[in-house]
């Protein structure tokens, strides 16, 4: 019996390699560097909100145009493709710069969630309708990312999470149910 029924990926810095300039954003935007973008912009007034959303799109959709594949993933989301297992990609992007990476690529999974869907990361809302939405329980479903908000989710889910190092280790390592320091390293650990 197969261990895991779905697989749901972060995008950027998981899938996707993206230069993304946060600092920059922020400092465009007048964000101070402890405060999460998206967060922030909540927070604005509709007037700001709609400027800093376009901005950050601009930013978004450039950083698409420039990305690449990280290395491994299109063979490791072979392998998953071809074991039978259900995908999900879940961003906290926009829905247009996730299209756009999902054209240039040639991507596809069974469910796609950007931050116009409803709740972003951390909270749990995107992984357990990925679940619903792809009939299996978050138990048996592997989140895959790199970023805090990812690990923080996927665990608030009951989901077991997958944290994709590939640099230094970060302090919230530890959180993760699992560490990967490849893509590749992935399909071995969903027993594929």
């Amino acid at each position: 019996m197969k261990r895991f029924d779905a697989v749901i990926f972060d995008m950027d810095g998981t899938l996707i390699e993206q230069q993304i300039d946060f600092a920059a954003i922020r400092a465009e935007l007048g964000i101070a560097g402890e405060v999460g973008i998206l967060e922030a912009i909540a927070q604005m007034s509709p007037g700001q909100r709609s400027d800093a959303e376009a901005k950050l799109l601009a930013h978004e959709l450039r950083a698409a145009g420039e990305a690449a594949l990280m290395p491994e993933a299109r063979q490791t989301l072979d392998r998953i493709e071809t074991a039978g297992l259900k995908t999900a990609l879940l961003t906290r992007n926009a829905a247009e710069a996730m299209s756009l990476i999902l054209q240039r690529f040639d991507l596809t999974f069974d469910l796609t969630w950007s931050r116009e869907q409803g709740p972003i990361k951390p909270e749990p809302d995107g992984v357990l309708l990925a679940c619903d939405e792809l009939g299996v329980l978050p138990a048996r479903a592997a989140c895959v990312g790199d970023f805090h908000y990812d690990i923080t989710a996927a665990n608030a889910a009951g989901a077991v999470s997958v944290l994709l190092v590939t640099g230094e280790r970060p302090d919230f390592a530890d959180e993760a149910d699992y560490v990967i320091q490849r893509l590749g390293d992935l399909p071995m650990l969903l027993e594929l």
